[in-house]
């Protein structure tokens, strides 16, 4: 959302003439100067004075009057939404519960009249001559009365000190069993009056209004010496579980925004619909600001949402991203890019960002691909070191997340458990499990984009080992590594020759009395740099954003032609491997059958060692590699086929991954369950007969990045091919003569597993995977989407859009 100029004029305004006049603001009487200053009203309302539950107020009310020129029972002001059921609405309006009324608020709640909805403003007690709970009571007698004069729907809504009491009423009202508001809107509301929020700090230059040190003195004025970390002083700290649909409205540069945002991620964790909107460059509650375009747009989007929200409506959005690591959060970027103003959402089933890079806690964990490829397009890699650590890239996706605006998009501890497609309403219904109860919930969507890997979260590959009851010591698998495990001066066996065994073994010998690597059969090996000299020669000549593009194509380029290379002649490459590891190691290291495979380059992944760190490892002692095969474990460790036996103290079982489809979310078509494994993947992104769905699967010869961001980039291109053309779905439908192929042409045994699982590719355009950046560039950024392959559904009038069926792979 881009902010307009009259944003930035308001703000400096406020900047100039507001932020110096309230000062410091422990002086309660010239705050009071300041706050009860009103602005010009709109026409054609109406201020009734009234008193309800003994709380003086008014009423505010539309004047209903015909547009010049129209008939008279054309719309009017005053009149609701098509369809809606007429709403009351309780407006407290904020002040920092020493200051405003209902008569300098009435800019804001007269135009929320004059959008349809009829509001009672209570001027209940302000502090300091009526402290805490005062307004709380105040509030809560005003609701009872109006609950008891008017039948209907009623909603709450309010302001910075008021969004604090409205969040409270709520609380209040369902601690006693009674009903609560259909819907409730709160601006920038102050919900933790104890100093929670980090923006109260980090935002105190950027707010044009307050610094937030300078909020305490107002809280200190209402609370009088009470405590401010009970539920109706600081709501955001109560249970948040049962209240109804929320509209929050936060400015960025606020020091009250991080209220907003923790208010919006708890609710949600709870089960509580929230819609957040947040609004760039705008001064505190700039809905009272009407020639503002965000005052206008804001009061729209409120008006409309207290009338229609309601608490049995499943929260909707234009698009539903699950997965918040590196493939989701660089979606939601492209998203926002490709198509502003499109809503959506980031579904996490963990309880922070990050994905792979956050699950995966085992000693040395590290990419397998270069960053500067790994990394996003859009923000290159500044590190030095371009084999990145784990928490190096949790770094990197989180301060993406928060650059852009994404992190508050994202719903932590939401599992996505099934999906199912309605052709009437060309939307999915997506069943989730929210918080650490894993609560049901349901959220809707018109398009789904999975970003949630293609391995299982729940479980590693963890074989049954024969004798392994009788070992002393812990057995573990990576992906499960226990927090504070001692291995310094202990004997560590891990089994595998994998990526997760090259890395932990080195990592592990740096303490250990000595790390063994058991593995079965060998993998290739091959040691780069863990810094790129010519990324490091380019950021001293070129900016960050040209240097990281070159960086990126010269890697690209580079390993796209040893693939080639290898697949075209695997004789000439295998010797070529196996001679770099010979010299690495030099003389007396059984190369032949330790570190030569059986099988050709690039059936399996190649697996890197940055800096040749494991070969340094084995040259020192400090680790060994043992080619055998398991006969049982011992007490005291491993006896192998052999008869040799070697002795361990811990054993980590670096034994694989377990593969899954779409993070085994159950996918339906109108309540019929799809088999996946009888679809076909088109262009590598989505699948025959599943409408409005993506999924996000990288390469397996380069930096899974780069499909992830080739990927994105195509779903945002379709749905706003969808958006200008007012289409309602997009299906792929396969031709009969498309014959079906394994979808990876991998020996490795994860992928061997799990292909009875996998849906299938084809074996022409645009089933067909390549594999190859350049291919997919040209397809998926310059190819067609109308492309005779995609079938379009338009919304017919019962809002359908007939998607094509679930087709098997023939």
């Amino acid at each position: 959302m881009k902010p307009s100029w009259r944003a930035h004029l308001a703000a400096w305004a406020v900047r100039r003439r507001v932020k110096p006049a309230l000062g410091d603001m422990r002086d309660i009487a010239r705050v009071r100067r300041v706050f009860d200053q009103s602005l010009p009203a709109p026409r054609g309302v109406r201020y009734t004075p009234a008193t309800l539950g003994g709380v003086p107020g008014e009423w505010v009310e539309a004047v209903r009057r015909a547009p010049a020129g129209a008939a008279a029972a054309a719309a009017a002001w005053g009149a609701p939404p098509a369809g809606a059921e007429a709403t009351t609405l309780l407006y407290l309006h904020g002040g920092g519960f020493v200051g405003c009324s209902a008569r300098t608020h009435r800019p804001l709640t007269a135009a929320l009249a004059r959008q349809g909805l009829r509001l009672f403003v209570p001027d209940y007690r302000l502090a300091p001559e009526h402290p805490y709970p005062a307004a709380v009571d105040d509030v809560q007698a005003a609701w009872r009365a109006l609950r008891a004069a008017v039948p209907g729907r009623l909603a709450v809504a309010g302001d910075s000190a008021g969004g604090n009491l409205a969040l409270g009423l709520m609380l209040a009202l369902r601690e006693a069993g009674q009903a609560l508001p259909v819907a409730a809107a709160l601006f920038s509301p102050a919900v933790d009056l104890t100093g929670g929020s980090a923006s109260l700090v980090d935002n105190a230059d950027r707010d044009p209004m307050f610094r937030g040190e300078f909020l305490d003195h107002l809280a200190d004025a209402y609370m009088a010496g009470a405590d401010r970390a009970q539920p109706l002083a600081s709501p955001l700290l109560g249970a948040l579980h049962g209240l109804p649909p929320l509209l929050l409205q936060v400015g960025e540069d606020e020091v009250l925004r991080d209220d907003s945002l923790r208010l919006a991620q708890k609710a949600r964790e709870a089960g509580v619909a929230v819609t957040l909107q947040v609004f760039p460059k705008v001064p505190h509650v700039w809905q009272l600001l009407g020639w503002l375009p965000e005052a206008r747009r804001a009061l729209r989007d409120a008006a409309a949402f207290l009338q229609t929200a309601s608490p049995a409506q499943a929260e909707q959005h234009d698009v539903l991203i699950v997965g918040a690591g590196l493939s989701g959060i660089g979606a939601a970027v492209h998203l926002q890019r490709q198509c502003p103003g499109l809503g959506y959402a980031v579904l996490e089933a963990r309880g922070a960002l990050g994905g792979t890079w956050d699950l995966f806690r085992y000693p040395g964990v590290r990419s397998d691909s270069d960053m500067h490829t790994l990394g996003y397009d859009f923000k290159p890699w500044r590190e030095a070191r371009a084999i990145a650590d784990g928490p190096a890239i949790r770094r990197y996706i989180a301060e993406t997340a928060a650059e852009h605006g994404i992190d508050r998009h994202i719903r932590l501890q939401h599992r996505v458990v099934g999906a199912d497609w309605s052709a009437r309403d060309a939307l999915w219904t997506v069943r989730v499990e929210r918080g650490p109860a894993r609560q049901p919930g349901t959220l809707r969507a018109r398009f789904l984009l999975f970003c949630s890997g293609y391995y299982s979260y729940a479980q590693g590959r963890r074989p049954a080992f024969p004798g392994e009851a009788q070992f002393a010591g812990p057995v573990l698998h990576p992906q499960a590594w226990p927090e504070g495990l001692a291995t310094a001066g202990r004997r560590v066996v891990v089994i595998g020759s994998g990526a997760t065994a090259v890395t932990l073994v080195p990592a592990l010998a740096r303490d250990a009395a000595h790390v063994t690597m058991l593995q079965r059969s060998p993998s290739y090996l091959f040691a780069r740099p863990s810094v790129d000299p010519v990324a490091e020669r380019l950021r001293r000549w070129l900016p960050p954003g040209p240097a990281g593009r070159l960086v990126r194509l010269k890697n690209v380029a580079l390993g796209m032609y040893f693939y080639r290379l290898a697949r075209r002649h695997p004789e000439r490459a295998k010797a070529r491997l196996v001679g770099l590891v010979r010299e690495q190691l030099g003389p007396g290291f059984d190369v032949d059958r330790h570190f030569t495979p059986s099988y050709k380059p690039w059936d399996q992944r190649l697996c890197l060692v940055p800096d040749g760190d494991l070969f340094q490892a084995l040259r020192e002692g400090r680790a060994s590699v043992v080619t055998d095969h398991i006969e049982t474990f011992t007490p005291r460790g491993i006896r192998l086929r052999s008869g040799a036996e070697i002795e361990a103290d811990i054993v980590v079982a670096a034994t694989g991954l377990q593969l899954n489809v779409l993070g085994d979310v159950r996918i339906s078509l109108d309540g019929v369950p799809c088999d996946l494994s009888r679809a076909l993947v088109y262009k590598g992104v989505m699948y025959s007969g599943l409408p409005n769905l993506a999924n996000t699967f990288g390469y397996t010869n380069a930096s899974w990045t780069l499909k992830a961001d080739l990927s994105a980039r195509y779903v945002a291109r379709l749905l706003a091919y969808l958006r200008r053309r007012g289409l309602a779905a997009a299906t792929p439908r396969a031709d009969a003569e498309v014959v079906p192929a394994p979808l990876l042409e991998f020996s490795s045994g994860y992928v061997q597993r799990a292909v009875d699982r996998l849906p299938k590719q084809g074996d022409r355009r645009p089933w067909q995977l390549f594999q190859n950046y350049a291919l997919d560039l040209l397809m998926l950024r310059l190819g067609r989407i109308d492309d005779g392959v995609l079938v379009f559904g338009r919304p017919a009038a019962g809002g359908s859009a007939r998607p094509h069926p679930l087709e098997p792979a023939r």
